[in-house]
């Protein structure tokens, strides 16, 4: 077992790497999806957009498990892909809590505060 001092300089280079990859990742994906948005018909683009973003936040998850930092077991939200319109509602709403709906339910929709919209990282 490592030394407590050096956990904690693991841990906390976990997190900000984790965090890097989350900045990198979200303006990539904002990057090509907002011409997108533009080109393709609403329909279309609401699907692309889905897709992208689920795809996105799938794999920061795997990079997040990859490096160390966490690990998901998200087998449980697999039910909801095909179920009926829902409203999920975590107890403790955080910025994974998002991250890991949206990587296993492909037909979600967010309810944020508006200047959410404004960022660069959520908002295209």
């Amino acid at each position: 077992m490592l030394p407590a001092p050096v956990r904690a300089l693991r841990d906390a280079v976990r997190l900000r790497l984790g965090l890097g990859l989350l900045v990198v990742l979200g303006l990539t994906w904002s990057l090509l999806a907002l011409p997108l948005r533009y080109l393709l018909p609403r329909t279309h683009g609401q699907r692309l957009g889905r897709q992208g973003a689920g795809a996105m936040f799938r794999g920061y998850l795997q990079l997040l498990t990859w490096i160390g930092a966490c690990r998901f077991d998200l087998r449980a939200l697999d039910v909801l892909r095909e179920q009926p319109a829902c409203i999920i509602a975590p107890n403790h709403p955080s910025l994974l809590d998002a991250v890991m709906i949206i990587s296993r339910v492909p037909h979600v929709a967010c309810v944020m505060k508006a200047e959410l919209m404004q960022s660069i990282l959520f908002g295209a």
